[in-house]
Parts: C-alpha cells; sequence; structure tokens
C-alpha cells in the first residue's frame, strides 16, 4: 500500500460511525461512574431488619425472596438508579407501607442474614423515624376531624356517585367511633338490623349523592367530631407502644391551642402513618434509618409550634 493510500481522508460514514461509539461508550462509562453515586443522595427505606446500609448493600444478593413472601405486596426491588444498590428490596410508604407481620415472613426468607435473622418483633424493627413534615397541612395542629375531611373531599369529587372504596373505607372508621344512639339513627335512616361492616354493603347500596350530604351532616354533629385526626396513631401497627403522644399547645401568635403529634422513640418507621394520612400529601413521612433522640424531639415540637 503507498503511502498516498495511507494518508486516504477518512469517510463521512466511518467518521459518523466511529463518532457515535465513541459518545455512546463515554456516556456508558459516565454511567458506570455516575449512578452508584446516586444512591448516596437518596436513603431508601429498607424492610425491617435491614443491616446497616453499606453493609446490607454487600450482604443482599438481590434474590427478591422478600418480596415474595411480603403478605402486604409492599416490598419493591430498586432500579438502576440505585447504581449497585440495583435489585435491592425497599418500600414507598405512601404506595403501600411496612405493616410489621407477625413472624416477619421477610426476615425470615433472606439467606443471607442481610435482614437480620436476630429480628423477631416489629417492634424492635428500627426501619426509621416518622416525622411531621407538614405541619401546616397536619390535621390535628389544624384540630379537624379525618373522617369529616375525607367525606367533604369525596363529595367534592363525586359527580354522580361517591368512590365506593374510600366511602367504604370512611364509613368502617366512622362505625367503629359511633355512639349506640347514633348507631340507632343510622338503623332508622338505612332500615338495618344493625350497624356494623356486615350491613355496610346494604348502605353503601342506597348512598346516592343526597344521602352523602345525609352522612357528612351527621358525621359532622357526632360525638367523634370533636376529636381532631389523631389517624397516624390510630393505625400504627405497634400503637400498643405509645409510638405516638399528642401534646397540647398554645399557638405562640393566635393563642390557639391544638395537638402536636410527637413522635417517641418507640417508633420504627414501618411507614403506615404516612400511607394513612389524610392530607393530599402526607404530614407525617418516614425518614429512613433516622435515629430518635430527646434533644431533636424537643426542638421538633418547638420549632414547628412557631410556624
Amino acid at each position: 500500500m503507498t503511502e498516498k493510500q495511507n494518508n486516504r481522508p477518512i469517510s463521512r460514514r466511518k467518521f459518523l460511525k466511529t463518532s457515535t461509539l465513541v459518545v455512546t461508550g463515554g456516556a456508558i462509562a459516565y454511567g458506570a461512574v455516575s449512578v452508584p453515586l446516586l444512591r448516596r443522595n437518596r436513603r431508601l427505606l429498607r424492610p425491617p431488619g435491614a443491616l446497616d446500609e453499606d453493609v446490607f448493600l454487600a450482604s443482599c444478593i438481590k434474590c427478591g425472596q422478600c418480596l415474595q413472601v411480603c403478605p402486604p405486596q409492599v416490598i419493591k426491588l430498586a432500579g438502576i438508579s440505585q447504581g449497585f444498590g440495583i435489585g435491592t428490596p425497599y418500600i414507598i410508604p405512601r404506595e403501600g407501607a411496612c405493616i410489621l407481620c407477625s413472624g416477619l415472613p421477610c426476615v425470615l426468607a433472606c439467606p443471607t442474614g442481610a435482614l437480620a435473622h436476630e429480628l423477631s418483633l416489629g417492634k424492635d424493627a428500627e426501619m426509621g423515624l416518622a416525622v411531621i413534615s407538614g405541619p401546616d397541612t397536619c390535621l390535628s395542629v389544624r384540630g379537624v376531624n379525618d373522617l369529616v375531611y375525607r367525606l367533604k373531599n369525596l363529595h367534592k369529587k363525586s359527580t354522580s356517585s361517591p368512590d365506593q372504596t374510600e366511602l367504604k373505607n370512611i364509613l368502617s372508621s366512622l362505625i367503629k367511633r359511633l355512639t349506640a344512639d347514633e348507631k340507632k339513627a343510622w338503623q332508622n335512616k338505612f332500615s338495618v338490623p344493625e350497624i356494623s361492616d356486615k350491613t355496610l354493603l346494604t348502605i353503601l347500596q342506597q348512598l346516592m349523592n343526597s344521602d352523602l350530604k345525609w352522612v357528612i351532616n351527621f358525621t359532622e354533629f357526632s360525638s367523634q367530631a370533636r376529636n381532631a385526626c389523631q389517624v397516624c396513631l390510630e393505625e400504627c401497627p405497634i400503637k400498643d407502644e405509645k409510638t405516638i403522644v399528642f401534646v397540647d399547645r398554645t399557638h405562640p401568635d393566635t393563642g390557639q391551642d391544638y395537638l402536636w403529634p410527637s413522635v417517641r422513640k418507640t417508633c420504627v418507621g414501618c411507614g403506615v402513618c404516612e400511607e394513612k394520612c389524610p392530607t393530599p400529601v402526607a404530614s407525617i413521612t418516614i425518614t429512613p434509618r433516622l435515629k430518635w433522640s430527646e434533644k431533636q424531639a424537643g426542638n421538633q415540637i418547638r420549632k414547628n409550634s412557631q410556624t
């Protein structure tokens, strides 16, 4: 081959092909380096018993067995944005929280101990900590009853008939709170022999928009309506451990009294409070791996009581 042939200009097609390969290769190389770094900026809520994050990532073999045995099916597997954490289990509380199942089947199913086998009780899980992230929207702080709030929102959204699933959930909670006399009023209104979950279907079949207004009005004047929302504690799977205490507070500017939901050290961060919080954006959220401290809790109360 002559020297002239060796110095022949590269064709446009060959140049574009080579350039594309170089750019693509560079992008892949950059991604391989940068994606693992992303996990440092995003803490995931791990299932109960998860070891410290770095040890957990080294121990978890991404087998998905914890996901397969999870009764409420709330465990997800991390995607590529988690870098080295891809395929590891995590939970999004707002979409479906850990209910701390009896026996913790996810822990028992873990073949490597990435979910510590020593853990047997949900109350010892230490997944994270609940934080009052939205004090301005928290119904307890605002003094708003959760069932009245949910019924009014449901009525605003409904056109011809209300969402039956949401309405059933609201009425199921309401029935548990009604007094004996209030239950009799419902029996007369809907012609049912008793007010219980057994007769809910009959009541729901009768509830059109006009009757929903009756339910809203009745709920507003029911004895339970005098109590502001405490769903975060009511729905907590370990509420007997006093995970949240409602503390009397007075707003420094308005002088109005309210109840502040003070998260205690018995909270394990399962996320049920975040899932069940009735406000459009959860007013209480879980911070993974966060530990409770007396100083932190005290500062949180004082800080938010001044907002």
